[in-house]
């Protein structure tokens, strides 16, 4: 390679790329994030009639040049490698989103590849799995507990079968290659850097030079040979990361890294100190977890597992996987708590992601942490997908019409439920089970928890009032009436064992009841009177939750204590979130506004649109981020500057 001179970061800062395939969207680069041996990325804002979006846009520098590698295939092989993932609706959420790709002037005569990927905001953690586990350890003294450990796991095994699905192989997966966004029950793990990925009718590989990272790269990952199981061989890697906060191969040259694999000594998760405590006392899963981890890293690929579910099939039953999803051990949960520097609200910048749409109507909404949100509708499904609408029509297809509402069940899935006592789990891949209600003529409002948990839900049959109908482990409870109800707009899981729900009793009176359906127990909790609660949001692992209603009421319960607010000029409150550093979030009609609880703070209006004619529905909340959704499909996003 020809060595020339290098370009600084700076000198494309404020530069403008416009889409060779949308005319009208323009991408405007704002701040540099990072840089590599074959290009640079950028923090950019896309910018459409609908709205503007923040991406990540990658550029190849004029000064990666070999006989055998063109700056153009680098961006190819990237673009084709996400493209073909982005034909579901919705797409997995365990890999970064391709958006748009192309070439121009950015350096000078000579046109520059550019691809432009799903931005993923990381929260207080980090952005990258390398920087979570560090985290952890430095605030712990450990790295990823089992069952965090488990989330991870099942995250990237999902994530590498839905790229070998599409037949790439990534062969460069690392902990600074997978992006995190979200805390606790809420964390997504995403896959991402594919410049190194091979798909099929793009077999040209990178001829002379190493591929993928040391210690982490199968032996035939630069080969033609490479194969799903050249990626489990990095997966197993990565899982050691996790679960150590070490390198399994701490090899600093492909020589070391070789000498390393041909070996028949490999290293314990019981050599470090930062494995988890609750694991480390178990020598039956560590020894069995050992033994997986050497057999995914054979030399020859034939002894590996051959897919990614099948390594971690091996894995996560010594995890002691929960049904309830991943929990952040108390360890990390009271790191984070302790910190209480919740950005002010001046600091937050507000962007239009879609205008108001005539097309769009929002029956219910479910976000995931990373700006996706599924959408029930009365004609159907939409997508929001970070940047514009898909129709999600053809998910509902396989269900009886009239879906009511949408819940995030999981990383990825998606809780619907309406007529015909039907509720559904749906994810990238369609319908992934169905439960039906115990009574023919029931229809479902609302819903919240696992089918192989707890799940409770709110039941309507034509004559009698409205019931809260419980399930464990899928077996339905006797149905719980809620006599003296005209309707409920809310329910929230407050802890393990108990929900809330919040609504309208017959005699007009607003109500919140804390519901423990293993004792078939409700009682009625003291509130302002009010015309109604309409919305709430909670944080179980720390059994806390707020409950919203007309005249500006906000009810927080957090344990066994609870505290009123009550919002200047009493707006009707239609939605709210809360975040991991306890910041409250609420929504009145084209408004939204925020308190930092962990400082007593009063409620501040931190958003206004007077023109937004339909009040927002949904709302979503992180550390430095929140965005909101109204009934026309209107979306606006602050992040801290």
């Amino acid at each position: 390679m020809i060595e020339q001179p290098a370009f600084p970061p700076s000198s494309i800062r404020g530069a403008v790329i416009r889409s060779e395939v949308e005319p009208q969207v323009r991408y405007f680069l704002e701040r540099h994030v990072g840089e590599g041996g074959m290009g640079m990325a950028y923090l950019a804002r896309r910018e459409s009639p609908e709205g503007a979006s923040p991406v990540v846009v990658k550029v190849v520098l004029p000064t990666f040049a070999d006989a055998d590698v063109q700056p153009e295939l680098i961006a190819r092989k990237e673009a084709v490698a996400l493209g073909r993932l982005n034909e579901r609706v919705p797409p997995t959420p365990f890999v970064v989103r391709f958006v748009d790709a192309g070439s121009a002037h950015i350096f000078g005569p000579q046109p520059t590849p550019w691809i432009a990927i799903e931005y993923v905001h990381g929260g207080v953690e980090g952005t990258t799995l390398e920087d979570r586990v560090t985290y952890s350890i430095h605030k712990t003294g450990y790295a990823f507990d089992s069952l965090r450990a488990a989330h991870t796991l099942r995250c990237l095994a999902s994530g590498l079968s839905a790229i070998h699905s599409v037949d790439v192989i990534h062969r460069d997966l690392t902990p600074g290659n997978v992006l995190c966004c979200g805390f606790g029950e809420s964390e997504i793990f995403k896959i991402s850097d594919f410049g190194v990925a091979r798909a099929e009718g793009l077999d040209r590989t990178f001829a002379g030079l190493a591929l993928g990272t040391v210690g982490y790269s199968a032996p035939e990952a630069g080969e033609q040979k490479a194969r799903p199981h050249s990626d489990v061989f990095s997966l197993a890697c990565v899982t050691y990361y996790v679960l150590t906060g070490q390198h399994y191969f701490d090899a600093q040259t492909p020589s070391d890294a070789a000498r390393m694999y041909l070996s028949d000594i490999r290293a314990s998760i019981t050599d470090h100190t930062t494995l988890c405590p609750e694991l480390a006392e178990r020598d039956d899963a560590c020894r069995a977890i050992d033994a997986a981890l050497a057999r995914a890293t054979q030399l020859a690929p034939s002894q590996r597992p051959q897919t990614a579910e099948e390594f971690a099939a091996s894995i996560l039953p010594w995890l002691g996987e929960s049904p309830s999803g991943p929990r952040s051990s108390r360890r990390l949960l009271s790191a984070v708590l302790s910190l209480r520097s919740s950005p002010a609200p001046s600091t937050f910048k507000w962007v239009i992601r879609s205008r108001p749409r005539e097309d769009v109507v929002v029956r219910s909404a479910a976000w995931d942490t990373d700006g996706h949100a599924l959408v029930v509708s009365p004609d159907g499904g939409r997508f929001w997908n970070g940047q514009v609408w898909l129709d999600a029509s053809q998910l509902f297809a396989r269900l009886p019409r009239g879906m009511r509402f949408t819940r995030r069940y999981e990383a990825g899935g998606w809780l619907v439920g309406g007529d015909h006592r039907t509720l559904a789990v749906l994810d990238s891949d369609g319908i992934a089970d169905v439960v039906e209600g115990p009574a023919p003529d029931l229809t479902f409002s609302e819903g919240s928890g696992r089918f192989d948990d707890l799940l409770v839900a709110i039941g309507q049959r034509p004559s009698g009032p409205p019931a809260l109908y419980a399930m464990s482990a899928r077996r339905w409870m006797k149905p719980l009436p809620l006599e003296g109800v005209q309707f409920v707009n809310s329910l929230q899981r407050f802890d393990d064992s108990r929900f809330l729900i919040g609504g309208r009793r017959s005699d007009g009176q607003g109500f919140v009841a804390l519901y423990t359906p293993m004792h078939w127990e409700l009682s009625y909790l003291p509130t302002p009177q009010v015309r109604s609660f309409i919305s709430g949001a909670s944080a179980p692992e720390r059994s806390l939750c707020i409950m919203t209603g007309s005249d500006g009421v906000v009810l927080r319960v957090d344990g066994e204590h609870q505290s009123v607010r009550r919002l200047t000029d009493s707006p009707d409150l239609s939605a709210a979130a809360l975040d991991i550093l306890d910041r409250e979030w609420v929504a009145s009609l084209g408004s939204l506004w925020t308190r930092d609880a962990g400082r007593s703070g009063t409620f501040e209006r931190v958003f206004h649109d007077p023109h937004w004619g339909t009040p927002f529905v949904s709302m979503m909340a992180d550390a430095g981020m929140v965005v909101a959704m109204t009934a026309d499909g209107a979306i606006v996003e602050g992040r801290s500057g």
